[in-house]
């Protein structure tokens, strides 16, 4: 047995064992294509006796589907139970010897390049490896039986989909240091104070802040107030008073970009600037008094998505209520492990409720999971 503590580790040892072996069983969740471990799969499709791989949340690449779509021994697993989420790599050879890999990588690109991936190395020489092997041919077997092959049609019918979650080609990736200090490491979410301050840090953090200060806020708000009751529509405005709105003009006596910069964002800048009435039609759902419903909501998110056919969807963040509980929902962009120029979309919203947060995410044609967030419990030093 050998553990693999590396992605490139990993790669090395399914590379020898996909040339050196006779016939190989596969489960993966996901799977991509166009790296050199792919290429090798395509040369040796003809050992392959049996493959299932997972498309959950769209993941897998549909140019992978095209490239094993015909081979009868290759199933695709469409709608599991839950999430389809082995990685399982049998190797079987001709003198009867066999290899298996598992652990934490996926059959992508992401997972054999840049990912921090480990895994376990195995085979018949070690301890119990009868048993291990009529456990492992079982669940392939299982994992087997849930796939399908598939038709020209549910090809065309997946690429649809699978294309409507790549509009984001600068997805969020975890770093959030300013660019001029790429060279530095990078800082994880966790290491942001803004990101996991209580509502009581945040809100005190916001009252003594001297450079952007509450007063500053208000005015802001007080302004935008006064334009949006002087226009009927945010199309009526002046191409000046879009451009406050929209948070991009500087060098004036308000911090318009205090409530979110959109300075560096050219699609963003040029649909305000052309007046692109979607945007216009999608804040008409919002009333500036009174209650904002799911309703309002979703309506908002259907004309402000049409509005930016080459950038995705912002990120717009409103109180709402549900079920006459006070709720907040936003719609959040992402990206995901098959293809990391690619993103994913979608929305969620929370209550509070037993003085827990409770929830739904929601991925844009995809899936649905219900939350319960939790304060992780912070561990205490042993004394020596």
């Amino acid at each position: 047995m050998k553990f693999l503590r590396t992605q490139k580790e990993a790669e090395n040892q399914i590379r020898r064992m996909l040339r050196t072996c006779t016939r190989l069983r596969w489960a993966v969740a996901w799977a991509s294509h166009d790296f050199p471990l792919f290429n090798l799969l395509q040369e040796n499709m003809a050992k392959i006796e049996q493959a299932t791989v997972g498309i959950h949340f769209y993941q897998t690449h549909p140019d992978f589907i095209a490239s094993f779509m015909e081979h009868d021994a290759v199933r695709f697993v469409m709608n599991p139970s839950g999430v389809f989420h082995p990685k399982l790599y049998f190797f079987e050879y001709e003198n009867g010897d066999w290899e298996c890999i598992t652990g934490s990588p996926n059959f992508t690109h992401g997972a054999f390049s840049h990912n921090t991936e480990v895994a376990v190395l195995f085979g018949n020489h070690d301890v119990e490896a009868a048993v291990a092997h009529s456990e492992i041919i079982k669940a392939l077997d299982e994992f087997n039986a849930q796939g399908k092959r598939l038709s020209d049609k549910d090809l065309s019918a997946y690429r649809a989909i699978w294309k409507r979650q790549q509009r984001r080609l600068s997805p969020l990736s975890g770093s959030y240091s300013p660019a001029e200090k790429e060279t530095k490491p990078k800082r994880s979410p966790l290491d942001v104070p803004l990101f996991v301050a209580d509502w009581p840090e945040y809100f005190l953090s916001v009252s003594e802040d001297t450079e952007h200060t509450t007063e500053g806020r208000l005015a802001v708000l007080e302004e935008a107030r006064r334009l949006f009751i002087l226009h009927l529509h945010f199309s009526d405005m002046s191409e000046e008073d879009r451009k406050r709105i929209a948070g991009f003009m500087e060098g004036e006596e308000l911090e318009w970009v205090w409530f979110g910069s959109m300075i560096g964002h050219g699609y963003f800048k040029q649909a305000i600037n052309s007046n692109r009435l979607r945007i216009s039609a999608a804040l008409d759902e919002i009333s500036l008094t009174g209650e904002v419903t799911q309703e309002h909501f979703d309506r908002y998110l259907r004309h402000f998505r049409t509005a930016f056919e080459n950038s995705g969807t912002g990120t717009p963040t409103r109180l709402t209520t549900r079920d006459g509980e006070a709720a907040v929902e936003w719609t959040w962009d992402g990206n995901y492990e098959v293809d990391p120029a690619q993103g994913a979309q979608g929305r969620v919203w929370a209550i509070v409720k037993d003085d827990n947060l409770h929830g739904m995410i929601f991925f844009h044609n995809g899936d649905d999971s219900e939350f319960v967030p939790k304060k992780a419990e912070s561990r205490k030093k042993s004394k020596k």
